[in-house]
């Protein structure tokens, strides 16, 4: 199943929305017409470097495919104005299958058995994590919204491994801190709430010693539309990100990689589990 794409899809990307920007102004100036033409070509190059990294990615598993499409396919701004969840929740926040078939490709690479995610949305990616965990693992997934966890509850209930799947109602500093106190390990753990709340997640994580030895930690949406490089202020909680990125940045007891997949996405493993030499 394909995804469903505008402009949005690629707007996480400040030289997409400059070209847009670029081809407006182009329509109201007299500018020549070969200029024009490079214009054009550079947003369809931006949108087909996109669908080529999609096209050559793993398709999503049918529930996962359900699932991405009944998530765009869900009133959300109904369930909001209604009250059914506390905040407007958008397709935009969809971890999509690109990314989704990462973080499993590394959720299987780590033979992980124990996955903790830090925001659940509708499950797309704690989906794909459990579909690539032995029959005894398990995800836990951290979701603040009541509302939003029964939604994604009701998609997860319908794929074959949604029973690996465990939902932490709560804030999510709580939730770490009964798992915490319980001495849970995980050997993954994916990071995608709320961007001002990183820095305290990060630091718990190490300080309860919630990661486990050989353990990866994900962290989505480092690059935040671009307004970590580009200080364009896109977004209005890209400070958070900054702060967090400059944070593992300078943390020397961390092996770490920047990818623009997407909104961009850390990679991180203690510096002992890389450096074996």
């Amino acid at each position: 199943m394909a995804e469903r794409r505008d402009d949005r899809s690629y707007s996480f990307d400040p030289v997409y929305r400059h070209l847009l920007r670029a081809r407006d102004l182009s329509q109201n100036a007299d500018v020549p017409r070969d200029l024009k033409a490079e214009i054009n070509r550079a947003i369809e190059l931006c949108q087909q470097r996109l669908q080529y990294c999609e096209d050559q990615t793993t398709k999503p598993s049918p529930a996962l495919a359900h699932l991405i499409k009944e998530t765009f396919a869900y009133p959300w701004e109904d369930a909001h104005k209604e009250g059914r969840v506390s905040y407007y929740a958008t397709p935009r926040m969809l971890t999509g299958n690109l990314e989704a078939q990462l973080i499993k490709l590394i959720t299987s690479a780590s033979k992980a058995n124990m996955v903790l995610e830090i925001g659940l949305y509708t499950g797309c990616s704690s989906l794909a994590m459990a579909e690539a965990l032995p029959e005894s693992g398990k995800v836990v997934s951290l979701e603040i919204d009541k509302g939003i966890a029964d939604v994604a509850r009701s998609f997860l209930n319908r794929s074959p491994v949604g029973n690996k799947i465990e939902i932490m109602i709560g804030p999510a500093l709580n939730s770490l801190e009964i798992l915490a106190e319980k001495q849970v390990k995980f050997d993954v753990i994916f990071i995608d709430a709320d961007k001002t709340g990183y820095v305290q997640y990060y630091k718990t994580i190490f300080e309860k010693d919630l990661l486990a030895s050989e353990g990866t930690i994900i962290v989505d949406n480092v690059l935040k539309d671009g307004d970590p490089y580009s200080g364009e202020e896109y977004e209005s909680n890209s400070g958070a990100i900054s702060e967090f990125n400059e944070m593992v940045l300078r943390d020397k007891n961390v092996h770490k990689v920047m990818i623009p997949v997407r909104d961009g996405v850390y990679l991180i493993r203690r510096m002992k589990d890389t450096e074996k030499a």
